[in-house]
């Protein structure tokens, strides 16, 4: 009797398992059956145009081929323009358009940048002359020599002579000129109620001055001796509107000669734009035609690559100015570009950058070799 109960429950169990795979074949099958009649029915029944179609019963298979071939190229092209869309979203958000209110046509006063011809003061220069002990020909040739590092800029280089170097580095140029310079402040008049202010400055012509400009603070002297990198006060823009009628700045008591470079208020000099050269006791009128570019507040949320332009504040990328502009991004790169070809940039560029990253500065054989690539420095071909 125990052996037969033992075989008879040995032929149980197969046909259990085979019991529980027919109920589980069952169950997929009407789960299957389910979902098909599931998406039949929303293919059949959604909005999406020509998808019912293809599910449609009664069709040739021709007939379906041909519906999704349609819903296929429907789905590309969409898919396609959506990511143009998003692609120019990326590179080209922004549009330019004309304010035709003339109500709101405030416009920021022009800022100038004034370059004398006579930068050395001949009293400091001949107490120098004195202190260091030079016989009357070194004193000449020191004296010619001062006045032709004071004007250099990429034109002249090649004009300067092989003098000797007196003991005097070219990193000690910039410094030697600065105590020997003449103090050149002319008297600013402005048609309005706003006083212009003018403060010293250092361009690729030398020490100059800049009237209006809010960041030619962050060129001068003091400011980079300093070795500040922090962002200075910068007074609101003086705007003026058309209807303000007659709106001048003079510029008067000028002893010399000079080199004007007229730009915005949020620029600086830059060798490659142009400038207008004035001769000692003649009175110049300029009449300036101005056209500016306002940045809605929008435009801030989006990121440098689709706006593709900077703020002021977004000068991380520059090494040697805490403040960003296109002329300052413009010398920076003649900086490379000097050192590249010729392993130094001139004195009249800051010599330490952020992180205590510095240039070898020229000296008269490097300033010369500077010179015969004058006009790739021009263009700052960089490449």
């Amino acid at each position: 009797m125990k052996t037969q109960s033992t075989q008879a429950t040995t032929s149980l169990a197969p046909l259990i398992i085979q019991a529980r795979t027919m109920a589980s074949s069952g169950l997929w099958r009407r789960f299957l059956e389910r979902f098909k009649r599931f998406v039949v029915n929303l293919l059949t029944t959604t909005s999406a145009h020509g998808i019912g179609h293809v599910v449609q019963q009664g069709l040739h298979i021709i007939e379906r081929i041909i519906w999704i071939s349609c819903i296929s190229i429907g789905v590309y092209g969409m898919v396609a323009l959506s990511q143009r869309i998003w692609n120019r979203f990326q590179t080209s958000p922004t549009v330019i358009s004309m304010d035709r209110n003339m109500y709101f046509w405030n416009t920021s006063f022009p800022s100038l940048t004034i370059c004398s011809h006579r930068r050395i003061d001949e009293d400091k220069l001949a107490h120098y002359i004195r202190l260091r002990g030079f016989d009357e020909d070194d004193a000449e040739q020191f004296r010619e020599f001062v006045v032709l590092l004071a004007n250099v800029s990429y034109s002249s280089f090649l004009d300067l002579p092989m003098y000797k170097t007196f003991g005097i580095a070219g990193y000690e140029y910039m410094e030697l000129l600065y105590n020997l310079s003449w103090s050149f402040e002319p008297q600013v008049n402005s048609g309005t109620a706003t006083a212009l202010s003018a403060q010293p400055t250092i361009t690729e012509l030398g020490l100059c001055l800049a009237v209006n400009s809010r960041i030619a603070v962050y060129n001068s002297y003091d400011y980079w001796q300093a070795r500040r990198w922090e962002r200075v006060y910068e007074p609101a823009p003086l705007v003026v509107h058309p209807l303000d009628g007659e709106v001048y700045g003079q510029l008067i008591k000028l002893e010399s000669s000079y080199e004007v470079f007229f730009h915005g208020s949020m620029e600086v000099a830059e060798i490659s734009k142009r400038q207008y050269s004035f001769q000692e006791s003649y009175y110049t009128t300029v009449e300036l035609l101005a056209l500016e570019i306002l940045t809605s507040r929008n435009a801030r949320e989006l990121s440098i690559s689709q706006r593709q332009c900077r703020f002021t504040h977004e000068g991380e990328t520059l090494m040697f100015s805490p403040v960003y502009s296109y002329n300052l991004c413009r010398i920076e790169c003649r900086m490379k570009f000097a050192f590249k070809v010729c392993g130094c940039v001139p004195h009249f560029y800051r010599p330490i950058g952020k992180g205590n990253f510095r240039y070898r500065i020229c000296d008269f054989e490097g300033l010369r070799c500077l010179g015969q690539h004058a006009g790739k420095c021009y263009n700052c071909n960089v490449a």
